[in-house]
């Protein structure tokens, strides 16, 4: 008779864990962020690209000199804060999900190499380290998954094309006068 993790009897031995429960519920979080990255993916891309439009027209407007003497640079402001609070929400919630992952798979190797664990055990955390390697905890928007670095630097990018296209402008002003 095989002994499997999740008969209760070896549950209580093993510290608590059922690694098989475990690793069904892993296994049913990553379907749910697979099938929330098929269906939503295109809208968070859109999302990001309405980031890049809210802030050049954000820039824009407020530098210009026609247009700072008007109040309408606060209402910019408060929409440009507004529409874009859900992008780092989302930032924010898909990088909980990749820490989450990595310390699941911190704490599965440092099972592996630091505990004497008899084959049977060892087979089936090898099977969820495994588990977690294939099934990466991370929200899509279609071209790369969403998380700080990459949206640190989706920003850096946006000011940068910003400032090329002011700069563009006033020396086009700049050669007609």
């Amino acid at each position: 008779m095989v002994k499997m993790l999740s008969d209760p009897r070896y549950t209580e031995s093993n510290n608590g864990y059922c690694w098989f429960e475990l690793m069904q519920i892993y296994d049913k979080i990553s379907d749910c962020i697979y099938f929330f990255n098929k269906i939503y993916a295109k809208q968070i891309f859109l999302m990001f690209n309405e980031w890049l439009i809210t802030t050049l027209l954000t820039i824009c407007r407020s530098i210009s000199p026609t247009y700072k003497s008007t109040h309408k640079v606060r209402t910019d402001l408060y929409f440009y804060a507004f529409s874009n609070i859900r992008s780092l929400l989302l930032t924010g919630i898909s990088e909980r999900l990749i820490q989450e992952r990595r310390k699941t798979q911190l704490l599965l190797e440092h099972i592996l190499i630091y505990n004497d664990l008899d084959p049977d055990y060892r087979s089936q955390v090898k099977t969820m380290l495994a588990l977690v390697h294939t099934r990466q905890l991370q929200l899509s928007a279609v071209v790369c998954s969403v998380n700080f670095p990459i949206m640190i630097t989706f920003a850096a990018r946006i000011v940068s094309y910003t400032v090329l296209m002011i700069q563009n402008f006033y020396m086009k002003l700049l050669l007609k006068n």
